[in-house]
């Protein structure tokens, strides 16, 4: 066994508490808000320890900085007496980087420390593993441990590649609950002291289920009460702040936008640095040239990657392809296909790259000009946030699509799901209907929606203007 992997577990073992409260606690020394996540992952540990049923392993992959070490710190303090202090929380981007190490040589420390092997177990252990992707062997580690003990909760986090790349043997032990930047009400929970809940799941199946531009109008004035009681207690106006700097939870408790904006940027910069060469390998000069691709995607509306070529010297088609797609991976980019209704021509058309969280486009547009963020660039911000939230609505509906309509003056999205086909375009200060209708008609829709910041639902043409009030409070 490597000794300093076995220093530095002891010294885990001490110190894991006071790591682990810059963020469990905030300034203050208060707890931070709990999202609704961390009540998803407690329930599987809960039933652990009460029946010994599965799952024992829970994977969370997700964006760099969209929280998931915050929410194993809350779960490090709020289980230590349920599991009598039987805790390890290691970052494996430390063990690999820093140390040469592996989850091998760690779980072999922890089994010498107290004196006990995995199998033997008498009490539970709750096994806490931050950066996963750093250590190409630990799918094998932790199978190899969930195998050895019953007595033995697992939860692993990484980017969104330890989903994408798990064994077969792997996914049949593991639960995968993929963590997702915040949405606006869950900013307003962690930040606000409001209490009032909105009718979330009610307008998301009036806006998704509906059979109609009518119905959906319909079920949306029934909730209209209970959402602008919501709002009494929460300014709207707070969407053009929300899309700019707040869809990470690791910037929430800052108000100033350089500050905020120098973070956001610095985890581009990790993302770049220690996350892309977990997913793919690529050359010193390739990986320079990815800050200067992200912020021509930020800023501009080029769709192919042969045109991004041309603005980027020295990096071939295939290359820059295989550079969009480590990025999508890592959960920076959210791509979106070209509907149509027949596959080849998806596979030929160009897709369409949003952030999947817009304030980090907006943190690559202010880099570079501090005043850049235009009434242009907020109509992609709003853009990027609704493709978020149809994509953690739609991602897990089986023989769900939704994609973008190319041709001239299309629609934003196209949404197909449980036999409907909806519309969606996006827009500040939007009325016009006819990209939508123009959409609708090409490839036979059911209804459309325009998301915007009217202050009235209306119905037009059997399509549906859907104010910030009710699509946000989902």
């Amino acid at each position: 066994m490597n000794l300093d992997i076995k220093k530095y577990v002891s010294r885990q073992l001490i110190e894991q508490a006071k790591i682990l409260r810059l963020s469990a606690y905030n300034q203050k020394g208060d707890k931070n808000q709990k999202r609704n996540f961390y009540y998803r992952i407690s329930s599987h540990i809960d039933n652990f320890i009460e029946t010994k049923s599965e799952p024992r392993w829970i994977t969370i992959p997700g964006l760099r900085g969209v929280g998931k070490t915050t929410v194993l710190a809350q779960i490090f303090f709020d289980y230590q007496e349920k599991f009598n202090g039987r805790i390890l929380y290691i970052s494996l981007d430390d063990v690999v980087s820093r140390l040469g190490g592996d989850l091998f040589s760690v779980l072999d420390a922890y089994e010498e420390l107290i004196g006990e092997s995995f199998s033997s177990l008498k009490e539970d252990v709750l096994l806490l593993v931050d950066e996963a992707h750093f250590d190409p062997k630990w799918q094998l580690a932790l199978k190899s441990l969930y195998d050895k003990s019953r007595r033995v909760f697992i939860i692993s986090t990484g980017s969104s590649a330890i989903a994408i790349n798990r064994t077969t043997d792997v996914a049949r032990r593991s639960l995968v609950e993929k963590m997702y930047p915040l949405k606006l009400t869950e900013y307003i929970m962690l930040t606000s002291k409001s209490k009032s809940v909105p009718p979330s799941d009610k307008i998301v199946q009036a806006l998704f289920e509906s059979d109609s531009a009518s119905q959906v109008y319909s079920q949306l004035k029934l909730l209209e009460p209970q959402v602008i009681s919501y709002w009494q207690e929460n300014d709207i106006k707070i969407v053009d702040r929300y899309i700019r700097y707040y869809s990470l939870p690791s910037v929430v408790s800052y108000i100033d936008d350089v500050a905020i904006y120098k973070i956001l940027n610095s985890v581009v910069d990790r993302i770049i640095r220690k996350d892309l060469p977990t997913i793919q390998s690529f050359s010193s000069p390739v990986l320079e040239k990815i800050p200067s691709l992200l912020f021509l995607v930020a800023s501009s509306d080029i769709r192919s990657v042969a045109a991004f070529t041309k603005d980027l010297q020295d990096i071939n088609e295939k290359t820059l392809a295989s550079v969009f797609c480590a990025l999508e991976k890592a959960e920076l980019f959210l791509r979106i296909y070209p509907f149509s209704l027949s596959a080849p021509k998806k596979v030929r058309k160009p897709s369409k790259y949003l952030f999947f969280a817009p304030s980090i486009r907006a943190a690559l547009i202010h880099f570079t000009d501090s005043r850049a963020i235009d009434a242009h660039h907020k109509g992609k911000l709003l853009e990027d946030s609704v493709g978020m939230y149809l994509h953690c609505y739609f991602v897990d509906i089986i023989g769900s699509f939704f994609g973008y309509d190319d041709t001239q003056g299309g629609a934003d999205f196209i949404v197909e799901s449980r036999g409907r086909r909806i519309i969606i375009e996006t827009g500040w200060n939007k009325q016009d209907v006819g990209q939508v209708v123009q959409t609708m008609k090409s490839v036979g829709a059911d209804y459309g929606l325009i998301v915007t910041n009217s202050s009235v639902l209306e119905i037009k043409d059997n399509i549906v203007i859907v104010p910030f009030e009710f699509f946000f409070a989902q």
